[in-house]
């Protein structure tokens, strides 16, 4: 029977022994207490969760629902002297009550689903709680049935006044409550084990038996998940693989809040995965993350766990289109001063996911890309062709057939509003060719189209394009007037 948490009826409390472990992870030695699930989560002045579908959005087949999570959380402390190698040892700390939320996406029907569930490790960097990775490879998962959860696994994501769960709904999110961001790794090593138990899979899973779990985080979240890698993986061994998108170069500590890093001893720049990591690793960086946040100084060799893609001409953040023309008018994205990166990141997120779901059930891991070169430059260490654009890495058809300069450099705001949060910093720039350069460069549209779709079949044969996206790229091109 399914328990309903309804605010005006009260709470309805289930305890779940969460101890046994699908696939390829194994129960550690210590285990953290057993977490409660409460849910689906109903009512609240709003009588929706926060950053859930619209009524219109929700896809055929899959159904959404908030829990609760709630127990007592470990903080842990270094053991030993981390370096760059990633061999991170913890031991034990303190321990503090806790009450998050998980925002569950899962197709109702069990033949639908295929085992695998996507656990996101919320971000938190606009100080509320936001499905970075979901946002971009919704249709993949969509289309190959798999099962989502957010979690909410920071303080900030709960408590920041304004934005928080608790100040857009206090009637809803009452209940909860999150001690510090020492506390977030075992809170989400504990989401883990609620995922897990096939006792809770008729509660939190309607019924869909997990066989795969897979951990993301993207950007403020990818920094903590490398930390969890590292340190707290080796403990508790949970997940089965990780995708690792948009890091920097510093990993996050273990005591300070949201993006900050510890006050005293903290984390090496430039840390690697460790290397004697057991399940598969799958690191997505961009150009942007290179100029912006020095993902570049975490570059480290394929081994038999780990591959990372670089995608030359992304930036950390972008508003995408397939062919680069005026008009239609270039965006600038949340008020930046130069117009947005335009370059489909979310294209090769999709087909990450598929390779890491490949390597998983395979055993056959993706190609490691080819590496973006650099130049030694503090300011843009990316080494740059005659239009601008980057040598290297994943080379994007926007690249391969360019229209426009596409970098991840900073972008800047036009009118910034005061006391207000603006990331144009992480959208890059796109600048595109005069007419006289297009002409020159594409005296027909079948010289654009032929060049242009060249790219885009190497892509779709080395597996960093899908299918899907492959032939939405086709179709843009062809309707492109480039040439004509």
């Amino acid at each position: 029977m399914t328990t309903r948490w309804t605010l005006c009826g009260g709470i309805a409390r289930l305890g779940v022994a969460l101890t046994t472990l699908a696939g390829a992870a194994s129960t550690s030695a210590a285990q953290s207490p057993t977490p409660t699930l409460d849910g689906p989560v109903m009512g609240g002045e709003r009588g929706q969760p926060f950053g859930g579908w619209t009524p219109d959005a929700v896809p055929t087949g899959y159904v959404e629902e908030e829990w609760f999570l709630s127990g007592t959380a470990t903080s842990y402390a270094k053991s030993g002297m981390w370096t760059t190698d990633g061999r991170w040892a913890v031991v034990p700390d303190a321990t503090e009550p806790y009450a998050v939320r998980l925002l569950v996406r899962r197709p109702i029907d069990g033949a639908r689903f295929n085992g695998m569930i996507v656990v996101e490790w919320l971000n938190v960097t606009a100080n509320a709680e936001g499905a970075a990775d979901y946002s971009q490879m919704a249709e993949e998962l969509i289309r190959e049935g798999y099962a989502w959860i957010g979690v909410g696994v920071q303080a900030v994501g709960v408590h920041a006044p304004g934005t928080g769960l608790k100040a857009w709904d206090p009637v809803r999110y009452g209940p909860l409550n999150h001690p510090e961001d020492r506390f977030s790794y075992d809170v989400f090593t504990q989401s883990a084990r609620a995922v897990r138990e096939p006792a809770s899979h008729a509660r939190l899973l309607g019924g869909l038996t997990p066989e795969v779990v897979i951990a993301t985080g993207r950007s403020q979240s990818a920094f903590r998940l490398v930390t969890y890698i590292n340190a707290i993986h080796p403990r508790d061994r949970l997940f089965d693989a990780y995708f690792v998108h948009s890091r920097g170069a510093n990993a996050a500590g273990l005591t300070a809040e949201a993006m900050g890093r510890d006050a005293t001893d903290p984390v090496p720049v430039g840390a690697w995965i460790r290397s004697d990591i057991d399940v598969p690793v799958f690191d997505l960086q961009t150009e942007g993350d290179m100029v912006t946040l020095g993902a570049h100084r975490t570059r480290q060799p394929a081994n038999e766990r780990y591959r990372r893609w670089e995608i030359a001409g992304g930036a950390h953040t972008e508003i995408p289109r397939w062919v680069v023309e005026v008009p239609p008018a270039l965006s600038m994205g949340p008020g930046c001063a130069n117009p947005v990166n335009a370059a489909p990141h979310h294209a090769f997120v999709k087909a990450g996911l598929h390779a890491l779901a490949a390597w998983i059930r395979t055993g056959t891991a993706p190609r490691q890309s080819p590496e973006i070169e650099l130049v030694a430059s503090e300011s843009d260490p990316i080494a740059r062709d005659e239009y601008g654009n980057a040598r290297g890495g994943v080379r994007i058809p926007e690249l391969e057939a360019p229209t426009a300069t596409l970098d991840g450099a900073r972008n800047s705001v036009a009118s910034a509003t005061p006391g207000a949060q603006n990331f144009c910093f992480l959208y890059g720039n796109t600048k595109a060719f005069d007419t006289a350069e297009v002409r020159r460069l594409y005296p027909t549209h079948a010289a654009f189209v032929d060049r242009f779709v060249a790219a885009v079949d190497a892509l779709e044969r080395d597996g960093y394009l899908l299918a899907p996206e492959a032939e939405e790229a086709r179709r843009a091109v062809g309707e492109s007037t480039i040439g004509r």
